[in-house]
C-alpha cells in the first residue's frame, strides 16, 4: 500500500512540474514585452531576404496581424505569420523591392501573453539598399469643433506623381495612426513631394466615405527633402456624396421624395399653378420630403397624376432640380396632428423680444386674436400680422415686439393693488378671456388685413377680470387652435410665463479683436463647445446675462462674410475658414465681470492666450 502511494506521489509531482502555469500572488505584470533583437534589425540596410523575424523576452501573442500590421511605403505585399512562444516569423510571398526603405508599425497586433501588455514603439525599418531614408513628419490631429484628440485616425502621405493623390481616389504611400492622444508621426520616408490627408477609416479600405468619415487635410503640398516643422491637423464631419433623388413613391395618403443624404433646402414648383404653395415636411434628417395629399383635393386616387418641379440644395452647395408626377393611393393611415415642438426661454431680457416657435408640420394658417401677451389671463398685448415672422418651409414662427421690464413690473403692481383693495386673490374671468379663442376668425397667411378690434400698436383693451389661479406673471397665451396646419388640424392651448432676468444673478464676459484685417465672428461656448452666444464684427465684444459657469471663446476668421463657417475642398486644397480658440477657460460667477480676453492680431503678437487651428 505504501509502494502505491509513494507511486502516485511521484506522479503528481512529475505533473505539476511539467504544466505550465501563470505565477500567484504578488504584483501584476505592467512592463512592456522588450524586442531583443531581430533579422533584420532595425534601421538596417541591404537587406535581402524574404523572412523576418523578431525575438521577445517573453512569449507573446497575436491579435489581428493581417489588420494590425502597416507596412510603408504602401504596396500589396502578402506574406503569412507564425508565432512561436517568444518568435514571430513573417515570410513574404515575393521580395521587397531594391533599394527601398521599408517600415513595419505592427501597432496593437503583439502583446504578452499573460497581462496583454502591449509592445512600445512597435516598429522597425530597414533598407533593401544601401542607404536608409531618414526623412519624417508628425503632428497632432484634433477635432475642429471641440479640440477633443482624434485616436486612430488615418494620417496618410499622397505621392504629388499621380493625379489620383488624394484621400477619395488613391491611397496613401505612407501611413499610419493616430495614437490616444491624437499624435502621429511617419518615419523614413523618401524625400518628394507629397499631399498629407488624414480621415477616419472605419471600414480599413484606406479610402474616406465622406458620408461617414470625418477627415482633414493639409491646404499645400509638402517638399519633404528635409526636416520640418510639427503639421496639425483638423476634422470635421461634412457629407460630400454628390446629391441625387433615390426614388418618389406615396407613402399612406401623401407622397414622398427621397434623396441620398440631407437636404439643407427645398422648393415645389406646381407648373399648371405656379402661384400655389405647396405643403411638405422635412422628415428623417432631412433626407425624405413628404408632400401632403391636402395640397391636391381634386388629385383623384390611383388614376390621376401631377408633375411637380422640385429643386433642392445640400450643405455643400449642390443644387438639383427634378421631375416628379405625383400619384396617390387612399390610405387609412393618418398622420399626427400639428405640435408645438419648441417654445421661447422664459427668460427674458427688458427690450426687443424675438419669440420662436417650431412646428412639427408646416402651418396653413393663424388665428392671431389667439396669439396675445397677457398678465394672469388680462390681455395687454395682442400679435399682429406685421408683427409674426414665417420661415419658408413655415415650421417655425418668430414673434416680435418689445418689453420693457420697468412698464411690465409697474402692470403688474397695478394687478395686485386691486387685488389687495379688492380683497380676494382672483377674479373670475369673463366669456372674452377664456382659454380657448374662437376659431371663426382663423386667417390664412396670404391674407394682409388684421383684427379691427386690435389698436395698430397692438395692445389689446384693458379689462378688470384676473384670472383664477391668483398667479401674477406676464405670460405668452396661444389659444387653442392658435395654428391651424393644411391638414386642418390645429395647435392646443398652451401659455409660456416669462421672467426678466436680473442681472446681479448673471456674469460678463468683455475683451476685444485687436488688428484684425478680416471679417470675424466671436462666438461664445459652453463647456460642451456647445455656442450660447454669438457677436458679428465687434472688435469691442461684450456678453451679458452669462449664467455662472465654464465657458470658452471662439473667433471665426469669416472670409466669406456669411457669418458661419465654410469648410475646403480636400481634392483641390482649398483651405477651410480658419478657428481660433481662446485657450483659457473662463469661469463666470454670478454679478461678476470678466475682462480683457482679447484676441490680437498685431503684427508683433500672436493671438492672446489663444490657439490657432492648422489646416483642415
Amino acid at each position: 500500500m505504501i509502494k502505491k502511494l509513494t507511486s502516485l506521489s511521484i506522479i503528481i509531482i512529475i505533473y505539476a512540474c511539467a504544466t505550465v502555469q501563470s505565477p500567484t500572488g504578488g504584483e501584476k505584470d505592467q512592463k512592456a514585452p522588450v524586442l531583443y533583437e531581430s533579422n533584420p534589425k532595425d534601421q538596417s540596410i541591404n537587406f535581402n531576404g524574404k523572412e523576418i523575424t523578431l525575438f521577445f523576452n517573453e512569449w507573446m501573442k497575436l491579435d489581428q496581424l493581417q489588420n494590425e500590421l502597416i507596412i510603408t511605403p504602401r504596396e500589396d505585399i502578402k506574406f503569412e505569420s507564425e508565432l512561436k512562444k517568444q518568435e514571430l516569423i513573417i515570410t513574404l510571398e515575393e521580395p521587397l523591392k531594391d533599394s527601398t526603405t521599408y517600415t513595419f508599425n505592427f501597432r496593437s497586433a503583439l502583446k504578452d501573453i499573460t497581462e496583454g501588455n502591449l509592445w512600445e514603439n512597435p516598429t522597425i525599418a530597414f533598407s533593401t539598399g544601401p542607404f536608409l531614408d531618414s526623412l519624417y513628419v508628425e503632428g497632432n490631429v484634433t477635432d475642429l469643433k471641440n479640440t477633443a484628440p482624434q485616436k486612430g485616425f488615418l494620417v496618410g502621405l499622397y505621392s504629388n506623381n499621380y493625379d489620383t493623390a488624394n484621400l477619395r481616389q488613391g491611397k496613401p504611400t505612407y501611413f499610419t495612426t493616430t495614437d490616444e492622444n491624437g499624435h502621429y508621426k511617419m518615419q523614413n520616408i523618401k524625400a518628394g513631394t507629397y499631399k498629407i490627408y488624414t480621415f477616419q477609416d472605419a471600414n480599413n479600405n484606406l479610402i474616406n466615405d465622406p458620408s461617414s468619415e470625418a477627415f482633414g487635410f493639409h491646404s499645400e503640398t509638402v517638399q519633404l527633402y528635409d526636416s520640418i516643422g510639427t503639421i496639425d491637423l483638423n476634422t470635421y464631419n461634412r457629407n460630400e456624396d454628390t446629391l441625387k433623388l433615390k426614388k418618389f413613391s406615396p407613402v399612406g395618403k401623401d407622397f414622398t421624395i427621397q434623396y441620398n443624404k440631407g437636404l439643407k433646402s427645398y422648393n415645389i414648383l406646381n407648373p399648371n399653378d405656379s402661384n400655389q404653395y405647396i405643403y411638405a415636411n422635412d422628415i428623417e434628417q432631412s433626407k425624405n420630403i413628404k408632400v401632403y395629399k391636402d395640397n391636391f383635393p381634386n388629385l383623384g386616387y390611383q388614376t390621376d397624376s401631377l408633375l411637380l418641379m422640385v429643386t433642392v440644395s445640400d450643405s455643400i452647395g449642390t443644387t438639383r432640380t427634378d421631375s416628379v408626377f405625383v400619384k396617390l393611393r387612399e390610405s387609412r393611415i393618418t398622420n399626427d396632428s400639428i405640435k408645438i415642438v419648441s417654445k421661447p426661454s422664459n427668460k427674458i431680457i427688458s427690450g426687443p423680444q424675438l419669440f420662436k416657435l417650431t412646428f412639427s408640420k408646416p402651418v396653413a394658417h393663424i388665428n392671431y386674436d389667439s396669439i396675445q401677451l397677457r398678465i394672469d389671463t388680462i390681455p395687454i398685448f395682442q400679435f399682429t400680422k406685421e408683427q409674426i415672422a414665417i420661415t419658408a418651409n413655415r415650421k417655425t414662427i418668430t414673434l416680435k415686439t418689445r418689453l420693457e421690464q420697468q412698464q411690465i413690473e409697474q402692470e403688474i403692481d397695478s394687478l395686485k393693488e386691486l387685488r389687495k383693495t379688492l380683497n380676494i386673490d382672483s377674479i373670475p374671468p369673463s366669456a372674452d378671456s377664456k382659454e380657448q379663442s374662437p376659431t371663426d376668425s382663423t386667417e390664412t397667411l396670404n391674407k394682409t388685413d388684421n383684427p379691427t378690434d386690435i389698436p395698430s400698436d397692438g395692445r389689446a383693451a384693458r379689462s378688470t377680470n384676473t384670472g383664477s389661479t391668483g398667479s401674477t406673471k406676464l405670460k405668452l397665451f396661444i389659444g387653442e387652435g392658435a395654428f391651424v396646419g393644411v391638414e386642418q388640424d390645429s395647435t392646443h392651448a398652451t401659455t409660456v410665463e416669462f421672467n426678466f432676468k436680473n442681472a446681479e444673478d448673471y456674469g460678463i464676459i468683455k475683451g476685444e479683436v485687436i488688428a484684425a484685417d478680416f471679417p470675424f465672428v466671436v462666438e461664445l461656448l459652453d463647456k460642451n463647445y456647445k455656442v450660447i452666444d454669438t457677436l458679428i464684427n465687434q472688435a469691442e465684444f461684450t456678453f451679458n446675462y452669462v449664467d455662472p459657469g465654464d465657458y470658452r471663446l471662439r473667433l471665426l476668421k469669416d472670409t466669406n462674410s456669411n457669418t458661419v463657417w465654410d469648410a475646403g475642398n480636400p481634392i483641390a486644397l482649398k483651405k477651410a475658414e480658419e478657428y481660433i480658440y481662446f485657450q483659457e477657460v473662463i469661469t463666470v460667477k454670478s454679478n461678476w465681470e470678466v475682462i480683457d480676453k482679447n484676441f490680437d492680431f498685431s503684427v508683433d503678437n500672436e493671438v492672446d492666450s489663444g490657439e490657432e487651428t492648422e489646416d483642415l
